[in-house]
């Protein structure tokens, strides 16, 4: 690609155009698999770090392993989205990913539960510096029309680690023990850096005049915009319903006394929905961004609503899942977009909001599983919360439009 500057007015245009190749979109999509394992092994290796540090004290090992780590990931992409607007998506990048290599490798050498915990914070907020930046990087050095798909396989990366994240974590914990799940993890990401230091280029960028105090002000301006307090509304829903759902399908299925077999295949049936992110991009030349965003919520409440109404039936469960998950996976990258794009020229700072917004939702849903009683009326409220998320981003794109007229 060629290098350039283009300088108009007091904005600075830096990097090269469209300067993402397809391998280093693949790359960064293995990447965002590597990253989010790091939140979802916790729910496999519970058990197993509890007996080496606290077999007594269940609570506590939830809290070091994985609240930690949640509430550091979230808070932290409000951080790392102002720090890529000031220096750059690259930098960023390779700093972040080399703090959450140290901080996984050092995991697996934690002498006791409270050191467990302060590393597990330091993985969570290096670990939000991965999303942000990267989607930024997306939007920025893909061309306008492979632009939407690259966001989707991202996505995908982002979903699909929820179900395979647990799955490699519980493997290698069952057949050597818990320590290794953070060696083999942080050694691959070890090895990523150096690619990620060839493949990625600084892509084309506005570089808004000003020191970073000004970032993180462009960030509170952002979350106040009324159409992005619509958009916010709307998008902490989504991975809400998904938590939520997903904690709630294995107490119910034990109910049915189902075998751990069929627990097992029932929760993977949602795997292949995930890939429909995919899509987004074909579907929006024909709907538009916030169309595809309103059918996936529409297409996500129908799915909990046929759950809800055929919970007795293992099959019912099946379809309702995966219409579920299909509806979460196209409206996922759908509002990712609009959100980088109504914060434009502070890109970066939009996808901070997006997934600060998107993991406090999925923070939630364990408490509004507990405060729910009952699978079914869980899930006709998660339903009803999707159907007024619907409202809500047609909504933010009408205020949006209004704001542009002259």
């Amino acid at each position: 690609m060629v290098e350039n500057t283009l300088v108009s007015g007091n904005t600075t245009h830096l990097g090269s155009i469209h300067s993402a190749s397809g391998r280093g979109i693949m790359l960064l999509v293995v990447v965002a698999l590597l990253v989010l394992t790091q939140l979802y092994l916790a729910i496999p290796l519970l058990a197993h770090v509890g007996q080496s540090f606290s077999p007594a004290n269940p609570g506590g090992v939830a809290f070091a392993l994985a609240t930690c780590f949640s509430l550091a990931y979230a808070g932290g992409f409000l951080l790392w989205g102002p720090l890529s607007d000031q220096y750059g998506r690259r930098p960023v990048m390779l700093v972040g990913l080399g703090a959450l290599s140290i901080a996984t490798l050092a995991c697996a050498f934690a002498p006791s539960l409270p050191w467990l915990a302060g590393l597990r914070m330091l993985q969570g907020l290096a670990a939000s510096s991965f999303a942000p930046v990267a989607l930024a990087y997306l939007a920025e050095a893909v061309p306008t029309h492979h632009r939407a798909t690259a966001i989707g396989a991202m996505s995908t990366s982002f979903l699909v680690a929820g179900i395979l994240g647990q799955v490699f974590a519980a493997w290698v914990a069952l057949r050597w023990d818990w320590f290794w799940v953070f060696l083999s993890t942080g050694g691959s990401l070890v090895v990523m850096l150096p690619l990620i230091a060839l493949m990625i280029k600084e892509p084309t960028r506005t570089a808004v005049e000003g020191h970073l105090g000004h970032r993180f002000v462009a960030l509170g301006k952002i979350a106040v915009r009324p159409a992005i307090v619509l958009l916010s509304c709307a998008h902490i829903t989504l991975l809400l319903s998904f938590v939520a759902m997903y904690t709630a399908l294995g107490p119910h299925l034990a109910g049915l006394n189902l075998d751990p077999a069929a627990v097992i295949a029932l929760r993977l049936v949602g795997l292949p929905g995930m890939f429909m992110a995919l899509l987004v991009g074909p579907l929006a030349t024909r709907i538009g961004m916030p169309g595809v965003a309103g059918t996936g919520y529409l297409v996500a409440a129908v799915g909990l609503a046929l759950e809800a109404v055929l919970s007795q039936s293992l099959t019912g469960i099946a379809i309702g899942s995966l219409v579920f998950v299909v509806g979460v996976a196209l409206a996922i990258p759908a509002m990712i977009t609009q959100f980088g794009d109504l914060a434009v020229p502070d890109r970066a700072a939009g996808m901070a909001l997006n997934g600060f917004v998107l993991f406090i939702g999925a923070s939630i849903g364990p408490f509004i599983v507990s405060w729910v009683p009952g699978f079914v009326p869980l899930l006709m409220g998660l339903a009803v919360a999707l159907l007024l998320a619907a409202v809500c981003v047609a909504g933010s794109v009408s205020l949006a439009s209004s704001t542009r007229k002259p």
